[in-house]
């Protein structure tokens, strides 16, 4: 049966990154997003993958190939999907399209780029006998097998509730055991992210700025009422008051300990007490906030 360590094929990484065109015609050729190296490692870390751009300096097409097992080994390939095909990674188009209208032709090349990547992906799959199949409005992937129609499907983006945050912490306590801090850290970062987002998309809401971790939390303070509920004794108001100090510290810590973030503050030695510290503080407040989701 096939896997989804076919995506590893060099040529369709380079269409991931940019370097491959998905179409060519006469006289253009339209690609993917280029990904600079720093860049597919900023794009690793939204889902969860640290990749040390300053250190490593590998090829990007590496890092991408590094990123793609990653994907795979923890069932992410919906996300990477809906993440790789985001449309505000495709900006560049508005300087391409001429148009006076609402950017109607933008969307046209948009899709239409998006649509072709699926084409020349399938094209290499070919020769392994197989294709993937893709609904792009609800972000779901299955590879399909040519000769018995077996299909390897994608797991559904996970429901992020309590059962979530039970995995995403086990995920964290399984990287301080194998002492990589930085891992657990980016974990919990990650899960109130994701947390957040989950809230504000509750209330029909657009997420106001994905990865400022701050920014989304006081969307969803306003959204939930939280910064003027008069009904809330005053130890609950101190105790939240903590818990956004440890929101903020979460944050600082992941953006300063980076090397993808230039000069800052001095790089904090990070062992097993601090990271279980920023585990089971980012648990607690994401358990607390997943309550207030459900009750408001």
């Amino acid at each position: 049966m096939n896997n989804w360590n076919l995506l590893k094929n060099r040529k369709i990484i380079d269409l991931f990154i940019g370097d491959n065109p998905v179409q060519s015609y006469m006289f253009e050729e339209e690609k993917m997003p280029y990904m600079s190296g720093i860049q597919i490692c900023e794009f690793s870390k939204k889902l969860g993958f640290l990749q040390n751009y300053n250190e490593e300096k590998l090829s990007r097409w590496q890092y991408m190939d590094r990123l793609l097992d990653y994907i795979i080994e923890n069932n992410k390939i919906n996300l990477f999907f809906k993440e790789l095909l985001e449309i505000k990674r495709f900006e560049k188009l508005a300087d391409d399209c001429y148009t006076y209208g609402f950017g109607s032709s933008i969307q046209e090349k948009y899709w239409d780029i998006v649509n072709n990547l699926f084409q020349s992906i399938n094209k290499y799959l070919t020769f392994d006998k197989c294709y993937i199949e893709y609904n792009l409005q609800s972000y779901q992937f299955s590879i399909v097998d040519f000769e018995n129609n077996i299909e390897l499907v994608a797991s559904k983006i996970e429901e992020v509730d309590s059962a979530y945050i039970k995995r995403i912490a086990n995920e964290a306590y399984n990287a301080i055991k194998n002492t990589d801090y930085e891992s657990a850290i980016t974990k919990s970062r990650t899960l109130l992210e994701e947390i957040l987002i989950k809230g504000i998309e509750e209330k029909n809401c657009k997420p106001s700025e994905k990865g400022n971790i701050n920014t989304l939390y006081n969307q969803f303070k306003v959204l939930y009422k939280m910064h003027i509920n008069d009904e809330l004794d005053i130890r609950i108001k101190t105790l939240l008051s903590g818990f956004e100090k440890i929101l903020t510290a979460i944050s600082q810590m992941r953006d300063k300990n980076s090397d993808s973030h230039g000069v800052g503050d001095k790089r904090l030695e990070l062992n097993k007490s601090i990271a279980e510290l920023f585990v089971n503080s980012s648990i607690t407040f994401s358990n607390f906030l997943i309550y207030i989701i459900e009750v408001t």
